[in-house]
């Protein structure tokens, strides 16, 4: 490559100035019209994410795909995770609403929640440093919108080399920059559920070298689930502005979050047998939640005893105020200097109802929960209850009560921190036109300070549209075993306060020879965790009005206790212990591959990477794993990996193009779930082939990807039964096929069909949900020149598909505790484009 070749490609990729390619999505209504005019299929796109220097999608010899957000609607996304669904390889389960996803690549086990081997970047720079901290997954923090320019993703290959923590690779959510001048305002309503919505964004060049661009979000609503009361609501705000000099850039960059979304936990759900599931009586879990607006304003404690007032209705509430800039020069003899900076103050909360099935408490008719509760209750006076003539079971307003009740473990929790600093800075050098030598470092600082408020046991009717709050008597002699809801008053409570500083060297040197270009790279990540996490559980010794009516009932009498075996009162430190975190580890991962051009439209390439990703918070939860002096014990050295071979076909020929890769993935693995308190000491294998496409013929084009995974546990040090069976919600076949039509000049219509094959909720293989179809319909109609009507239908059949159950096992009949994915859903756009 000459230096002035290399000095291009950079300019684009600072510049970009996005194209069409095979796949394009876009949040529906949130960006912009999609065009109605079809261009060929483009590959010679430059990108930019985990790679020494900007290569075409035909040069490079990593697995990376692009999607551009010109064509907004065709995926019907209800969120940034659906958006991420319609990658190849990446499965992404949006069951949980607007956040709290889980999302994860090729395989590679998703044991617990978020996206902890899949890095998720704004800008080239991650959002988080772990993408499954505790309550604080990574996409709670990140809105698409009219500010997106196109999101990139690379599946293993050099993203372990190029970013820290990412060794099932990197999903890059690219801004506009005011490249292309003019804006649009998008105002979105919901056909058949409460949510307004209006996106807006806008670029404009205040000189030759200097330009700007600003776009965001305002919504308001119910959202697309029947909550009771407007869950979500808030906005972004995100700015950048670029100065471009002869030989680089300087470009700074503002972002404001303030949104909250109902975040939807596992519900009561009925096991039909054969891999389906459905809906309870007077519960729908794919359209309706367990929220209610008779219990928002909530009574607890946090870890250290102290008073805390909760509104239920606040969900995932989602703060972030960042700021940052970037740089980038280019000088005399190849050398080309890059500097990525950016402080992000990120806090908020979640809270949500969670059905739990403590002993013999999962849900139940109201009679039986009621007397279930009896039999095992304490007195205030320390004596049993007298349960021999029975209990009555009434709603907390009075009345008797005719249907199922729940016990709503209720998961509450207060994000005071996870402000990440973090900077990268690379040196390139160009030899002799064809070598390239990089050279960087990066660092960056998590702060996790978290409080889990106290548990706080309640139970409710199971009712999608007004959930209330039950009061349990005992008949004999009057004992309260319930109070308006209240079960248990508080109990197990945590507090992390939590530091970790990574340091990391790295460098790339890529290479052409003839037709072939080959790249070796190698990180070494080092990381400091300071910090402790304090847990409280049990009650205290000291009585608590909690409901505040003045009466100490037996729940809120520290003497008493329930079927838990907790007492009542307030939590004290006197219960709680400190677990000290004060230990260095590190990890160095590398990645070598080749990419061989055979000829102008085809081309094969092979990767083998080694990677890392520190385990931070959740390895408190690991029994064992950290001395009392918070060092590393020999359980763990404090890093997880994956090895990962590649081999890649590249094909295309004027309207049609394929990409096959074919992927051998082993993941070792030390987790834990905080819920269940299962530890995993596991090893992971998995192979498949991914295959993305597009065709155009005429006005009509076809899109598409598919993914196949043969995965399976091959080693479990604490449970050898589950050796050789399928990981939990692993398919075997996952895809995206996106038909679409032009009719004319001014309407498009077309459907996204994303399908699963079957999977098991558990790792023991004995409980699975049947493979399914989601059809998602989108259409626009240009009015005029720039202004569109859009319209979109999310889940067209209305499937009711759960992405995990609590239970491992279940006969037909059963009631089970699922997450369902969202039933159908439509909304209407007006977009005018200047």
């Amino acid at each position: 490559m000459k230096a002035e070749d290399f000095q291009t490609e950079c300019k684009q990729a600072r510049g970009f100035k996005p194209s069409s390619i095979a796949l394009a999505v876009a949040v529906a209504s949130s960006i912009s019209a999609p065009t109605i005019a079809q261009e060929q299929p483009e590959i010679e796109e430059v990108i930019i994410t985990a790679t020494a220097r900007p290569v075409t999608k035909m040069e490079s010899s990593i697995s990376v795909s692009a999607l551009d957000t010109e064509e907004l609607s065709n995926y019907a996304p209800r969120s940034t995770a659906e958006v991420f669904r319609s990658l190849p390889g990446i499965r992404a389960e949006s069951s949980g609403g607007g956040g709290n996803a889980n999302i994860t690549v090729r395989g590679i086990p998703l044991a617990t929640g978020g996206s902890k081997y899949m890095q998720i970047h704004e800008d080239g720079l991650p959002v988080l440093e772990y993408g499954d901290i505790n309550f604080g997954n990574t996409d709670n923090f990140i809105r698409a919108d009219s500010s997106l320019s196109r999101i990139e993703s690379v599946r293993g290959g050099s993203a372990s080399t190029f970013a820290s923590n990412s060794p099932g690779g990197v999903i890059n959510m690219i801004s506009k920059t005011g490249e292309e001048e003019g804006g649009n305002i998008d105002l979105s309503f919901g056909a058949d559920y409460d949510e307004t919505r209006l996106n807006f964004g806008y670029g404009h060049h205040l000189s030759d070298t200097l330009r700007f661009y600003v776009g965001g979000f305002l919504r308001e609503g119910e959202g697309v689930r029947e909550t009771g009361f407007n869950g979500d609501s808030g906005g972004q705000l995100k700015a950048n502005l670029t100065k471009d000099f002869d030989n680089g850039y300087v470009r700074l960059y503002y972002k404001h979050l303030d949104d909250r979304v109902t975040t939807y936990l596992p519900g009561p759900v009925i096991y039909k047998g054969n891999g389906e599931f459905g809906t309870v009586a007077n519960f729908d879990a794919s359209s309706q939640t367990l929220h209610s607006d008779n219990y928002r304003n909530l009574s607890t404690f946090d870890a250290y005893g102290n008073p805390v007032n909760r509104d239920l209705s606040d969900g995932i509430e989602s703060l972030v105020e960042a700021y940052g800039f970037e740089s980038q020069f280019e000088f005399e003899n190849g050398w080309t200097i890059t500097d990525k900076f950016r402080i992000s103050d990120v806090s908020g909360s979640f809270i949500s109802p969670f059905t739990d099935t403590f002993g013999d408490y999962g849900p139940q008719s109201a009679q039986s929960m009621a007397d279930q509760i009896c039999v095992n209750a304490i007195s205030g006076n320390g004596s049993a209850v007298d349960c021999s003539a029975g209990t009555s079971v009434t709603y907390a307003n009075g009345g008797e009560v005719d249907e199922l009740a729940y016990l709503n473990l209720l998961f509450d929790t207060e994000i005071h921190d996870l402000g990440l600093i973090v900077n990268d800075f690379k040196v390139d050098k160009l030899i002799n036109d064809n070598i390239v030598v990089s050279a960087g470092f990066y660092y960056s600082k998590q702060n996790i300070k978290t409080s889990w408020n106290s548990w706080n046991a309640l139970i409710q009717t199971v009712d999608g549209s007004d959930s209330q709050n039950l009061t349990i008597t005992a008949n004999a002699n009057g004992d309260l075993l319930v109070d308006d809801g209240l079960w248990s008053a508080s109990f197990l409570s945590y507090a992390w306060d939590l530091e970790y500083e990574t340091y990391a060297p790295y460098m790339n040197v890529s290479f052409d020879v003839g037709d072939f270009t080959f790249d070796i790279s190698a990180r070494h990540d080092m990381v400091n965790a300071e910090g402790s996490l304090v847990s409280s559980c049990c009650g205290g010794d000291t009585d608590y009005d909690i409901n505040g009516d003045g009466i100490i009932s037996d729940v809120e009498d520290a003497s008493a206790s329930d079927a838990f075996g907790f007492t009542g009162g307030v939590i004290t430190m006197a219960n709680g212990n400190t677990q000290l975190v004060d230990y260095d580890a590190d990890n160095t991962s590398f990645s070598l591959g080749g990419n061989y051009a055979i000829n102008d439209s085809m081309a094969i390439f092979a990767r083998y990477s080694e990677g890392g990703r520190a385990i931070a918070d959740r390895l408190l939860q690991i029994n064992g794993a950290l001395n009392s002096d918070g060092s590393l014990s020999n359980t763990t050295d404090g890093f997880d990996s994956v090895d990962q071979l590649e081999i890649g076909y590249k094909f295309t020929a004027g309207d049609f193009d394929i990409f096959a890769t074919y992927f051998n993935t082993i993941t070792e693995e030390t987790n834990a779930e905080i819920t269940s308190g299962l530890t995993f000491i596991r090893e992971y294998e998995a192979q498949g082939i991914e295959l993305e496409g597009s065709y155009i013929y005429g006005d009509f084009s076809l899109n598409g990807n598919l993914t196949w995974t043969d995965a399976e546990i091959s080693k479990d040090a604490n449970n050898p039964s589950v050796v050789g069976n399928t990981p939990r919600r692993q398919a075997d076949i996952i895809y995206t096929i996106t038909p679409q039509y032009n009719w004319g000049d001014s309407l498009t219509f077309g459907a996204s069909l994303q399908g699963s094959s079957e999977y098991y909720v558990s790792d023991s293989n004995q409980l699975k949900q049947d493979g399914y179809v989601l059809v998602n319909l989108f259409g626009s109609y240009y009015v005029t020149e720039d202004l569109t009507v859009s319209f979109n239908v999310n889940n067209l059949t209305d499937e009711f598909v759960v992405t995990e159950v609590e239970e491992s096992y279940a006969e037909a009949g059963d009631i089970v505790r699922g997450r369902a994915i969202s039933g159908r859903s439509t909304s209407v756009s007006f977009n005018y484009a200047f």
